[in-house]
């Protein structure tokens, strides 16, 4: 107990005291405003007619990730919330996009006090003003399912396209019917990158257990598996990464009160941003790394494939049995990865080296090296101690 105590008060003379960082939140959303003009900040208090307010909520999207997110990464993001622990325990709700380089990108994030609908409904009203998608046309919102969040999407972004991480459906399937059986077959089916494969997967799914195959089938594929996704966004994401690894970073500031903790957030943020920003400048290329890569390996895969012309851009290509039509013009391949990812399959990849094409000169404009963020701020004169 001594020990405990002496880390107390060691962690009340770095960080402050929580309950008195509360009465600077206003001052935090005045200085956000000032210091990096475009930047968004709320403040939810209850009680403002019978003082002292009660703080109830609290958000911000600054100008650097709102427009890095709009100029420089696809239109996809991840939701998701964490608990906070210290005395005042509450719900941190982040947005996570995913940039040029398959590398997470913080957009926005909220402190409230519960997760439900309403909280949500806030949040995402906040989140898709400041990204421009005020009905979600042409986003695609990646989630757990979590509470209230379903409800709170049909709400606010009715025209968005909407998928669950697999994991967490799995994780759910796994509690009624769990083995390595179903697993396999689940994520075949998660993974399947055409109908006729998917239905393949959940007839056998049918097999095993039909109330198995009764569960999934009650989740309309568009939601989760990559066969049906909306090709909009350029991403075959199955999983809500994005969000876990942010809020694995986040680890180390739940704990914290409210104002270092969305202190450590915006320095985290602005060094991420920063490192990024100069790792790009000094790469020479019209892709980023990652997309280079996957060429390099296309490349080699293209190498097994056999084809014949069918007209100026139309080719039919055999791969490892498989069989399917290309089409250069249209960007269009019936394995259905080009057109969900952006980047010239195998099979593709085979026919634009037979005609002497760059393959770079194929890779959707989501993927090619784009805009840089705006600066972020520096300095906030706050006493936080």
């Amino acid at each position: 107990m001594r020990c405990w105590l002496a880390r107390a008060r060691a962690r009340l003379m770095i960080h402050g005291n929580g309950k008195d960082q509360y009465a600077k939140v206003w001052e935090y959303a005045a200085a956000t405003l000032k210091y990096n003009p475009g930047s968004s900040a709320f403040v939810v208090c209850d009680n403002i007619e019978r003082p002292p307010p009660i703080f109830k909520r609290f958000y911000v999207c600054l100008k650097a990730c709102k427009e890095g997110f709009i100029q420089g990464c696809r239109p996809i993001i991840g939701v998701d919330g964490c608990h906070l622990k210290g005395v005042y325990p509450g719900i941190c709700l982040v947005a996570v996009g995913v940039d040029a380089n398959n590398n997470i990108f913080p957009v926005a994030w909220a402190v409230v006090e519960v997760e439900n609908r309403d909280s949500w409904t806030w949040f995402l009203e906040l989140l898709a003003s400041d990204i421009g998608k005020v009905e979600g046309e042409g986003l695609t919102v990646m989630s757990d399912r979590q509470k209230g969040l379903i409800d709170a999407l049909a709400t606010v972004v009715p025209k968005a396209n909407i998928r669950f991480c697999a994991r967490h459906i799995w994780a759910n399937l796994k509690l009624r019917f769990s083995g390595q059986l179903y697993k396999e077959t689940f994520w075949a089916a998660a993974r399947a990158m055409t109908r006729a494969d998917f239905s393949k997967e959940m007839e056998g799914m049918k097999l095993l257990s039909r109330d198995a195959w009764s569960f999934l089938n009650d989740i309309p594929p568009r939601h989760w598996s990559r066969h049906a996704f909306d090709t909009t966004c350029k991403s075959h994401l199955l999983l809500n990464n994005v969000c876990e690894v942010f809020n694995a970073v986040l680890k180390e500031a739940r704990d914290k009160p409210i104002l270092t903790q969305l202190e450590w957030m915006r320095k985290y943020v602005m060094q991420r941003l920063c490192q990024k920003r100069e790792g790009a400048k000094s790469y020479e290329g019209r892709v980023m790394p990652y997309v280079d890569k996957y060429l390099d390996w296309a490349k080699d895969e293209s190498r097994f494939a056999t084809f014949m012309q069918s007209d100026e851009h139309e080719f039919e290509v055999e791969l490892r049995g498989e069989q399917v039509v290309v089409n250069l013009l249209d960007k269009t391949c019936g394995c259905n990865h080009w057109n969900l990812t952006g980047l010239p399959c195998p099979h593709a990849m085979a026919c634009l080296l037979e005609k002497r094409m760059d393959p770079k000169n194929y890779v959707d404009d989501f993927i090619q090296r784009r805009g840089t963020c705006s600066p972020m701020p520096t300095k906030f004169p706050l006493c936080l101690g």
